[in-house]
């Protein structure tokens, strides 16, 4: 048995590019190459494969633009001119360079080679290489798969819709020729966003990939790095792209391709010979190109080049795949000691690599294949979908965006010189969906008409556009092609708004852009997924937010989240009402930051007696709601915090007949570790009814979830886990110096805790640690922000320690004496026995703090221990010291964390990405609802 896998994966792609409106178009000629120079020799390669007895196995990610091209009839016969062209050329070089014994037998290779493409295209594929592909499938020895309907780039679309049509239309073209639906998905450059996986679920998907950086920094780490795939959520696997093979063959100065010995890819006689000899082969006759015919060699960075010895290149491709699966053995057998599974490494590459630009690509994956199987038994190649039947247990992990792209995220499709695309494409989305919604039934012109706006989109949003932009490369043409679509997309929008269909225009733009014949436009319906009144996540959704406490009231973190996601909430376009307490100082309504504030009056909270109290609250709220919706109108859904308004959330959710949203911050039982008394009997029987009465709950953990989902018996699809946020902007107000991490040590030794004095957040823990830290670090201090019932007890602790002298109990902070106490911090402790999530923690990341934390609840999945801070098991003391002590004594090791930690806030706690999930989460409430009034379930 092996002791670990290679996946060769090749993803296959080239933007839908058929002009049939013009006999010639220079852009056809991308296809035409990649055809001659990579699919055809690719496939030879795998047939010879079979033949000699060789057991590979590769996996193919076929686009569905490129399926299009290949099966299409006006290409398939453009593509045989273009080949009698080539070889009429190629007969013309042979007689140019007869006296040459440089050139002339390069030249005879190249007829040789352009005359069995043409004949092996012709009379053994009979034109189309889609049943070559099904047949190496048939035989086992490739899993194919693909990706994006156009190659759209889903982390820039607007609407879930688009990037549900982007991947079932895809799948619906893939099983249209493959019989079956993949099993893998390529995600377009590699470009995740939150929620794909449920979309890839949706359509029976079941592993996709991830650039190196994106499965690193999922959270929590990946136990085996980029050695074996991880699991979203949702069951769905997640492979991550492996750096050093990626290295030796994409690097443009180390990698195999830049040997000097391969062929010059810049070097081609379209640009080196008259124009008079070439113009019979070139688009218009004096367009310059690249032919084929390329006779030199790379030979070193300078303009001099020699001539291409195809002997000696072979020989270099046999040591190259020789030296990639020695380090492939390497890594296998290093990892591998450290792993419960044989490692796993994930080598993908763009398939026009191999043979387009580097000429010898085909050759090199020939040895490797044969080498791999008769030379050596530490690594055997395998797939994915094999792996993944082997070894089904997953770690689960949560997500980050990112991207293969310059970056790691979307800067290639998303800058200066390409910005311009997105505010057409977002308009066609939400129009698209409209209209979808408008004709659910749509018949004979309307829905040929409906049909094409849906390929229009489609067609521009593939990523190829504004990647070529980018590059700066065929620029006029992609912008063209953009312009285009989206110009056909609106001329049919305001034909099918007018009920004046063109039938004549239509028919001509359904001959030029002819992709997914069997398209169903209703496929961007919001209602096809989302039944009932829940608009789509990008239309204006009316939220009414209960909570009991909201800025400046702040008592603990649920003020700040609420008023975080209101805010953002607001930000996307969603009209927010949040109910709350009555403040000092401040109005009973008002506007802020687009959320719709409004408070009870104090008169109606006079109890005493805390449950009473909490009585009052939910019958002044329930007031309030009826009065905030006589006057503007009925919300989509009620959102409540906590169980102190849980009688209100589900009043509302009775007499209105809405959704009801709970996110549970913290339960009774966690708080105390156990139920004990009567009151705390009383509260989690309400928290208890308030999550069964929820249509969805939210928690902001995965700790939290598990818990939520035991103690109060919850089907675990009811709970959604949706991450705090923290916006870094509100950890500036009132600091003096700017935030960063490499001013840590102009500061004075000082370790702040920030939060509410109580025992689950064990300061008490920390005060127990303090003398040994000062044993090590004696100018050290700590300064305890926070008030609550347990404050006394920790002061006399702190005198029965010594140590009083080194402590200070600051007392409750606002947001500005909280960003000015930071700034004087050297570490930030928060040594919870008991944390739902730990937003002090994520605020002290976002100031540029390193933190230790215990290693429970919602923080062991905040930090990184190592990474981006340390962990420490609760309770103990003498590990919360040691790693106070490190972080004070070494700079060096604290910036890192610090910058560590600064990172990962950045990437995965930003608002407008929490704010997008609980969006989504409202249309998952409003749908089961509907289901539910409707006898679904």
């Amino acid at each position: 048995m092996a002791l670990g896998y290679l996946a060769l994966v090749l993803h296959a792609h080239l933007p839908f590019v058929r002009h049939p409106e013009e006999p010639e178009y220079l852009e056809e000629r991308w296809f035409f190459e990649a055809l001659t120079e990579c699919y055809l020799p690719l496939i030879q390669v795998m047939e010879a494969l079979v033949q000699d007895g060789i057991s590979f196995q590769i996996t193919i990610s076929l686009s569905p633009p490129l399926l299009s091209m290949l099966a299409d009839p006006l290409l398939q016969a453009r593509y045989l001119r273009h080949l009698d062209g080539l070889i009429e050329l190629g007969e013309k070089e042979c007689r140019r360079t007869a006296g040459d014994t440089d050139l002339h037998p390069l030249a005879l290779m190249y007829l040789g080679r352009l005359q069995q493409a043409r004949r092996v295209f012709a009379e053994k594929y009979h034109c189309n290489l889609i049943p070559a592909f099904r047949a190496l499938q048939a035989l086992d020895r490739v899993e194919l798969i693909t990706t994006c309907a156009t190659h759209g780039y889903l982390p820039l679309m607007l609407t879930r819709e688009s990037r549900r049509a982007q991947v079932g239309v895809a799948v619906d073209l893939f099983t249209r020729y493959f019989g079956l639906p993949p099993t893998g998905f390529w995600l377009p450059e590699c470009g995740y966003t939150a929620g794909v996986e449920d979309l890839l679920k949706e359509f029976g998907v079941r592993y996709f990939f991830l650039d190196t950086h994106g499965l690193l920094h999922a959270d929590p780490a990946p136990r085996y790095g980029v050695f074996a795939p991880v699991g979203c959520a949702n069951g769905v696997a997640v492979f991550g792209r492996d750096p050093e093979s990626s290295r030796q063959v994409w690097d443009r100065l180390t990698g195999y391709p830049g040997d000097y010995y391969y062929r010059e890819f810049y070097r081609d006689i379209g640009y080196d010979l008259d124009l008079d000899y070439l113009a019979p082969y070139l688009p218009g006759g004096n367009i310059r190109v690249d032919t084929g015919f390329k006779y030199y060699r790379i030979t070193g960075p300078g303009a001099h080049k020699e001539p291409y010895r195809p002997e000696v290149s072979r020989e270099r491709a046999a040591a190259h795949a020789a030296d990639f699966m020695f380090n492939r053995q390497q890594q296998v057998l290093y990892h591998g000691r450290q792993m419960d599974r044989p490692p796993l490494v994930v080598a993908p590459y763009d398939a026009e690599l191999f043979g387009h630009w580097w000429y010898e690509g085909p050759q090199w994956i020939d040895f490797l294949c044969r080498k791999i199987c008769c030379d050596q038994d530490t690594i055997q190649m395998i797939t994915p979908g094999k792996y993944l039947s082997l070894y089904p247990d997953l770690q689960a992990v949560d997500l980050p965006m990112s991207s293969w792209g310059e970056g790691g995220y979307n800067l290639v499709w998303l800058n200066a010189q390409n910005d311009w695309i997105y505010p057409h494409l977002h308009r066609a989305e939400t129009v698209m969906s409209e209209l979808a919604d408008l004709h659910p039934a749509a018949g004979g012109l309307q829905q040929r008409a409906l049909r094409q706006a849906a390929r229009e989109l489609l067609l521009a949003q593939s990523s190829d556009w504004a990647f070529i932009i980018k590059a700066q490369t065929a620029v006029t043409y992609a912008e063209k092609r953009i312009k285009d679509h989206v110009g056909r997309f609106n001329l049919l929008v305001e034909q099918l708004e007018r009920n004046s269909i063109d039938e004549p225009l239509l028919r001509e733009m359904e001959r030029r852009d002819n992709i997914f014949p069997d398209l169903d436009y209703r496929i961007y319906s919001h209602h096809r997924f989302q039944k009932g009144n829940c608009a789509a996540q990008e239309r204006r959704t009316k939220v009414m937010m209960l909570s009991w406490e909201y800025p400046p009231v702040t008592v603990g973190g649920l003020s700040r989240h609420v008023c975080d996601l209101s805010r953002a909430l607001a930000a996307l376009g969603n009209e927010v009402h949040v109910i709350s307490c009555p403040a000092e100082g401040e109005e009973s309504y008002v506007l802020s930051h687009g959320v719709h504030v409004h408070r009870l009056r104090p008169e109606q909270l006079t109890a005493r007696d805390f449950l009473t109290w909490v009585r009052q609250l939910n019958r002044g709220m329930e007031e309030l709601a009826h009065r905030v919706i006589a006057a503007m109108g009925r919300p989509d859904l009620v959102h409540a915090h906590d169980w102190m308004v849980g009688t209100a959330g589900e009043r509302l959710r009775e007499q209105y007949g809405l959704p009801l949203v709970v996110t549970i911050h913290a339960t009774e039982h966690g708080r105390n570790r156990g139920i004990y008394t009567d009151l705390q009997r009383h509260i989690h029987l309400m928290e208890t009814r308030l999550t069964r009465e929820a249509d969805v709950v939210i928690c902001c953990s995965n700790y939290m979830a598990e818990e939520v989902t035991r103690l109060f018996g919850l089907n675990g699809d009811k709970v959604k886990i949706i991450a705090n946020g923290v916006d870094p902007a509100n950890l500036t107000t009132g600091r003096d110096t700017e935030a960063g991490c490499e001013n840590l040590y102009g500061r004075e030794p000082n370790i702040v805790f920030l939060g509410r004095l109580v025992p689950e957040k064990g300061v008490q823990v920390l005060l127990e640690a303090m003398p040994t830290v000062l044993g090590e670090v004696k100018d050290a201090r700590l300064l305890v922000a926070g008030r609550g019932p347990y404050e006394e007890y920790l002061k006399s602790r702190a005198a029965e320690l010594e140590i009083s002298s080194s402590v200070e109990f600051v007392g409750f902070v606002d947001d500005v004496g909280r960003n000015r106490l930071l700034e004087k911090a050297r570490v930030a402790v928060f040594p919870s026995l008991y944390e739902p999530f730990g937003i002090v923690a994520l605020e002290a990341m976002a100031a540029r703090v390193p933190v230790v934390v215990a290693d429970t609840g919602g923080l062991q999945e905040i930090v990184e221990h190592g990474v981006d801070g340390y962990k420490v098991p609760p309770g103990r003391a003498d590990m919360l010291a040691h790693y106070i002590i490190q972080l004070l004594r070494y700079p060096d090791l604290a910036a890192e964390m610090c910058r560590q930690a600064w990172r990962k806030v950045l990437t995965l706690y930003d608002w407008k990405y929490i704010a997008a999930e609980t969006r989504e989460v409202y249309c998952q409430a409003v749908e089961r609802v509907f289901a539910a009034r409707a006898g679904v379930v």
